[in-house]
């Protein structure tokens, strides 16, 4: 694996080998030495790197490529077209593969070992949260990934871990994590809310064990998860290129109408008048449809980048109260606690009716069945993730149980695929596969 350092924000120097035994040097006497050398960094400097990066996975390219193949945004212009039509190849997606390994997972890796040696417990939690939440985003996305022998200088073509490996270990760092960072909020200025990083770390955990379908692990981490009112988000304030909302840069600064909702099962869920409709007699969908979406913009349907969703300033959610509390939901309904199932369902609508208006609390005779409470749950998880990739996650674990039509043939797509700067490098990545291939959590 090729290991290019980017430099994320300005004046973050991280060298691209850093042993963790090297003296430091004043800057001074290394300028004496070679003024253009880059100099070791602090650890808390390069955290925030890695956490970019984290950002740069889960808002920019791969979301919004695992939200067209989920249906929540469609093709619209240049090569979006034909990635709307699921013809594409292993370089589109070079781009994010890079970002997360060069200056997400080896910067944290570096962290961590720079913070144990520090006896900074806290760091060292939040350089654990940020690689985990890195790689079960890669994981999930491409199942089997490098990550036992990654990012290691002496390691230059590493093995591809399975999917199930990367998670168990992603799950033992999450619960070190936990123990590790206490209730601090440290190291965060990347990100916004009053989130605190052991619901953070708890609320992975349970999206984790989601995944592997173990409900009652997911119940437990769950409960410890991101609270009302403390969501653990992107920070996008301030109202400047490079800082604002990665979809809005998208959809209105660098590649307007190249995507759209138009067409999209998102928008037929929301809107009143199709048979694909979440509404019902106690939900009303049309403050969320207007926060969603902007007609007749760039395209018939945007999604609404002018004070709405995806506004300019808009922080983006990467782990809610809303999603811990839909895991809680589906977790107790697939475990036959539906009166569970529904309280926390109905903490959801109760968030919403607070936000939008028009949601009044379900009771227990609005569903006939176990079955038909866990697909309103999926639904409201489908809609209430807007352009998050734990959507394509949810689809494709669930067997597509709510019915995303696929945009060409029958079948969506079930994964990345390995990216060719990494097939050009690395003897051992696997063979190439097609697009709609299962991974081995989601089969």
């Amino acid at each position: 694996m090729k290991k290019i350092i980017k430099y994320i924000i300005a004046g973050l120097l991280i060298a691209p080998v850093i042993t963790i035994s090297s003296c430091k040097k004043d800057i001074n006497e290394q300028n004496k030495i070679n003024p253009n050398a880059f100099s070791d960094s602090e650890p808390a400097l390069m955290i925030t790197g890695a956490q970019l990066a984290n950002v740069m996975a889960n808002e920019g390219e791969a979301a919004r490529l695992a939200c067209i193949f989920a249906g929540h945004l469609t093709g619209y212009d240049r090569q979006f077209i034909s990635y709307g039509l699921y013809s594409m190849n292993a370089g589109d997606f070079d781009g994010p593969w890079g970002t997360i390994y060069a200056d997400g997972i080896a910067q944290c890796r570096l962290v961590k070992a720079k913070a144990i040696a520090a006896n900074n417990k806290v760091l060292e939690g939040v350089a654990q949260i940020t690689e985990a939440n890195l790689l079960l985003t890669t994981s999930s996305l491409w199942g089997d990934i490098p990550n036992s022998e990654a990012c290691n200088d002496n390691i230059l073509t590493p093995k591809f871990d399975k999917m199930s490996d990367v998670y168990n270990y992603c799950i033992s760092i999450l619960e070190a994590a936990a123990a590790n960072v206490g209730s601090s909020s440290a190291y965060s200025a990347a990100y916004s809310g009053s989130f605190t990083w052991k619901e953070v770390a708890n609320t992975l955990i349970a999206r984790a064990k989601l995944h592997k379908k173990d409900y009652a692990g997911a119940i437990a981490a769950a409960s410890a998860g991101v609270s009302d009112g403390n969501d653990f988000n992107a920070n996008h304030a301030t109202a400047s290129p490079g800082a604002w909302n990665l979809y809005y840069d998208f959809l209105d600064w660098n590649r307007a109408g190249y995507i759209s909702c138009d067409g999209s099962y998102i928008v037929n869920m929301l809107d009143s008048g199709t048979s694909a409709s979440k509404r019902d007699a106690k939900t009303d969908e049309t403050a969320r449809f207007d926060y969603y979406f902007l007609k007749d913009n760039y395209t018939p349907i945007d999604p609404n980048m002018y004070g709405g969703v995806f506004d300019a300033q808009a922080d983006f959610p990467l782990c809610s109260y809303v999603e811990n509390e839909l895991i809680l939901a589906e977790c107790y309904a697939r475990t036959s606690n539906d009166t569970s199932a529904l309280q926390h369902l109905n903490n959801v609508r109760a968030s919403h009716e607070a936000n939008f208006g028009g949601y009044q609390a379900y009771d227990a005779s609005d569903f006939a069945t176990n079955s038909a409470l866990i697909l309103n749950i999926l639904k409201e998880k489908y809609v209430s993730l807007f352009g998050q990739v734990e959507v394509y996650n949810d689809v494709r674990r669930t067997g597509n149980v709510i019915g995303v039509p696929a945009n060409v043939g029958t079948v969506l797509p079930g994964r990345f695929l390995h990216p060719q700067s990494e097939r050009n490098t690395n003897p051992n990545t696997p063979a190439a596969g097609t697009l709609f291939d299962k991974l081995e959590l989601f089969q």
